[in-house]
């Protein structure tokens, strides 16, 4: 375990494992207050979802180097403080994939419901899935490049990787005040930094998150940083409902980041055209985590500078 201070705010890091909610609960070591809030409400717990998108985020600079390298590279500013050699993904949950983690987590629930019980089920996912991790905004920047991270792999393993598969790991935990990041780091076989990181599992099972056949699967733990509902099991009628809290309750999230390794002077390259059709303009969310010399734009700026750079380019 290790404690340090990372873009003005503390955070606890544990290399090699993705501990559990519940493990982090119970660590000796560990003072978090909205961790420890015993008055959250009923929510659904370990959810898995199973995601095929990843999303990288920047601002103006950032967006403008990765056209002018024609893809993805490590800025040398963050080489410099140590930041390790990664590009940074995160997971892009779509609605589709939302539904279907929903109806995953009632069959779990109720193996043997009716036609009839499944047809007046409300949904219950989209009162609880509001942390940032499902946001389309973001800290870091107003430009977001969303890739299927099939593809993302396939770019990755020709240009670095030569006739073999990347290899997947466990990289860390971290906790922040209140969120919980899971690191997983991509790296080509030859890379021997990560050897004492253990595997990242294949088959679904009760570990936080793995990689099977082109996605991830997520066993979601805290899906909201705030809590306004509350849910009711009804195990007489099959069926779950949703309703609002007396209070609101303040908790830890919890999201997954791809780390993907990067030795000096790679560049991760995707054709331009490609690169168009994969980024689109984003708001910014609090707090605002954008590096200097870039600022926060609303979403009308944002996008006009994405069609006159789209001018530049063509």
């Amino acid at each position: 375990m290790m404690t340090q201070k990372a873009r003005d705010c503390e955070r606890t890091t544990f290399e090699g494992y993705h501990l559990s909610l519940a493990d982090l609960k119970e660590h000796p070591g560990i003072d978090n207050k909205y961790l420890s809030n015993k008055n959250i409400p009923a929510y659904p717990e370990s959810v898995v979802f199973n995601v095929q998108k990843v999303s990288h985020v920047t601002g103006e600079s950032g967006l403008r180097a990765i056209f002018f390298n024609s893809g993805f590279r490590q800025p040398p500013e963050l080489a410099a403080n140590a930041q390790g050699p990664f590009i940074w993904w995160s997971l892009a949950v779509t609605s589709d994939e939302i539904y279907s983690a929903e109806e995953h987590f009632l069959t779990s629930l109720f193996p043997r419901r009716t036609y009839a019980q499944i047809y007046n089920q409300p949904s219950i996912l989209e009162h609880f899935t509001s942390s940032k991790a499902f946001q389309e905004k973001s800290a870091y920047g107003n430009f977001r490049f969303t890739f299927s991270l099939k593809e993302l792999l396939w770019h990755y393993g020709m240009q670095f990787c030569g006739d073999r598969s990347p290899v997947f790991r466990v990289y860390e935990t971290v906790l922040y005040k209140q969120k919980i990041q899971y690191t997983v780091v991509v790296h080509p076989h030859y890379i021997n930094l990560y050897d004492d990181f253990p595997r990242l599992p294949r088959r679904q099972s009760d570990d936080v998150c793995g990689y099977y056949k082109g996605a991830m699967w997520w066993r979601c733990q805290a899906p909201s940083e705030v809590y306004m509902n509350k849910l009711k099991v009804n195990r007489f009628r099959r069926r779950v409902d949703v309703s609002p809290h007396y209070k609101e309750q303040y908790y830890v999230w919890d999201h997954v980041c791809i780390a993907f390794h990067m030795e000096p002077g790679w560049v991760l390259h995707v054709n331009r055209n490609k690169l168009f059709k994969r980024v689109n303009a984003c708001e910014v969310s609090y707090p605002c985590l954008l590096r200097p010399p870039d600022t926060q734009l609303s979403l009308k700026e944002a996008t006009h500078i994405l069609a006159d750079l789209k001018t530049e380019m063509c």
